[in-house]
């Protein structure tokens, strides 16, 4: 039996709102704000928690499929994406400078079957460090749905849609933010592009950030390439490998990368040498259809041309010989 699979996240930190659903999925996740939230009601966890004290997340969890499903709730740990966007699926990247995260301050993973039709409350417990923490930590609670396949058909061909929801979540131990701290840690070449590591290394999420990025020859003050991106976001403690690649390509030799980056009234420029050994070759664009379907039909219009020529030709000729004859 062949499957297809398909995984689609739904964020409640960028979707406000009472309940986290989609389409065909079969299942909602609904969070319960406590007293200790702040901003109000987003749809999301935004806690104000107290040092060393116990708070509970409790998220109410709905099959509104006519089958049990089997889901898997778990916290997980915010990460920048190399596409500059957060994510909040299970992943294995942990930043040096992350001094506390979801995970680790927060209950195992609870795996749950639900009749169809049938709702349940599931409960996590965080415990922040007796001595509070610095700025913000960033996850989510993680709902996957588990349930086993339904039978292939006949035709030994069967298109399952596994789903996963997330809602956010975010704690403090105080109101007062810090700023983040951006860097270049390193700047790495690769075979078809320049790939530059950089890190948030403060407890702050933080968004709409720009970057301007210039690869100049060394010593040389003319980039031979430039890149801007913006409206990227950061998770607190984290990192992400932001990619050049020319389309014209780049020859061997000495480089400088220089970056300058903004995020509302904070602004960065990092300056890092390096060298390629090897040449990066150029990005061969795709031809674009018109040119392939004018490639494929010119001699057809040649012919045609060369068709309605002779027409009139013929026609003219036919024309003197009438008046002639007259």
């Amino acid at each position: 039996m062949r499957r297809w699979w398909w995984l689609l996240l739904l964020v409640g930190l960028l979707t406000p709102g009472h309940r986290v659903l989609a389409e065909g999925a079969g299942f909602t996740v609904t969070p319960e704000l406590p007293a200790n939230q702040l901003g109000g009601d987003t749809g999301w966890f935004n806690l104000l928690v107290t040092p060393g004290q116990k708070q509970e997340l409790t998220v109410e969890v709905d099959n509104q499929s006519d089958q049990t499903k089997t889901l898997r709730l778990s916290l997980t740990n915010a990460f920048t994406q190399d596409n500059g966007q957060v994510g909040y699926e299970p992943s294995r990247r942990k930043d040096a400078s992350a001094k506390v995260q979801l995970t680790a301050i927060g209950s195992k993973p609870i795996t749950i079957d639900l009749a169809a039709h049938q709702g349940r409350k599931v409960t996590f417990q965080i415990t922040p460090p007796a001595g509070g923490f610095a700025g913000q930590v960033l996850g989510a609670v993680y709902v996957k749905d588990l349930t086993e396949p339904a039978k292939a058909s006949s035709s030994g061909f069967a298109v399952t849609n596994q789903f996963a929801m997330v809602v956010a979540v975010q704690l403090q131990t105080s109101e007062t933010l810090v700023p983040p701290a951006l860097h270049l840690l390193s700047v790495k070449a690769k075979a078809d592009r320049v790939q530059a590591t950089i890190q948030n290394a403060a407890p702050r999420l933080f968004g709409k950030l720009s970057m301007r990025a210039q690869v100049l020859p060394a010593g040389k003050t003319k980039a031979v390439y430039q890149q801007k991106n913006s409206n990227y976001a950061m998770a607190p403690n984290s990192a992400f490998n932001y990619q050049l690649a020319p389309p014209k390509g780049l020859a061997a030799g000495k480089y400088q990368l220089v970056i300058n980056a903004a995020a509302g009234s904070y602004k960065w420029q990092f300056t890092k040498s390096f060298t390629l050994k090897a040449p990066i070759a150029p990005t061969t664009p795709a031809t674009p259809a018109t040119q392939k379907v004018s490639g494929v039909w010119w001699p057809w219009a040649i012919a045609l041309v060369v068709v309605l020529l002779m027409g009139m030709l013929i026609g003219w000729w036919r024309g003197r010989r009438q008046s002639a004859g007259r």
